[in-house]
């Protein structure tokens, strides 16, 4: 695999993660503090807005989970367009937006969701279990551990210098 493709892989997996679990669970800011308050250098949200929504979208557009597809159907296409998890105001820095929790509690209820509160250190746990497999396929491929810690620093933030129980 390609450090590209292994780049995507994990951010695919980790994107998809958080987005059960802000569907079931919790809203971007609590999940983006919860990994940050881990040590990330920035949490899953804030790096998809920066990137772009679209971008995300068109990556993976078969999504079990209905948020990202609206809120790229609505405009949220991240901080390049103002407004994706977080509102940019002026460019600037990311800024909670309660109309996104809406948007994820309405999409929960059509769904049928019960969503039920998770503690940070649940939403990190979560987080690192969709880790696992890419992981260890990447180990499996010859990947050592500190180029594999280097490589989800790259693409998820991945705090340096931490070794999970994971790998």
């Amino acid at each position: 695999m390609t450090t590209e493709t292994a780049v995507q892989a994990v951010q695919d997996a980790f994107w998809q993660a958080g987005a059960y679990l802000l569907y079931h669970h919790t809203n971007p800011w609590e999940l983006d503090e919860a990994l940050c308050g881990w040590g990330y250098d920035m949490g899953p949200c804030e790096a998809q807005d920066l990137l772009g929504l679209d971008k995300v979208l068109a990556r993976n557009p078969e999504r079990t989970v209905p948020i990202l597809p609206r809120m790229v159907a609505e405009g949220r296409l991240g901080k390049g367009g103002g407004v994706g998890y977080y509102r940019y105001p002026g460019g600037g820095g990311a800024v909670i937006d309660p109309l996104i929790e809406d948007l994820i509690l309405e999409e929960a209820w059509f769904g049928k969701v019960t969503r039920v509160a998770l503690s940070d250190a649940a939403l990190v746990a979560a987080m690192h279990d969709a880790l696992r497999p890419i992981s260890a396929r990447l180990r499996a491929e010859g990947m050592d551990e500190d180029t594999l810690i280097r490589l989800l620093h790259c693409a998820i933030h991945f705090p340096l210098g931490k070794v999970p129980d994971w790998l």
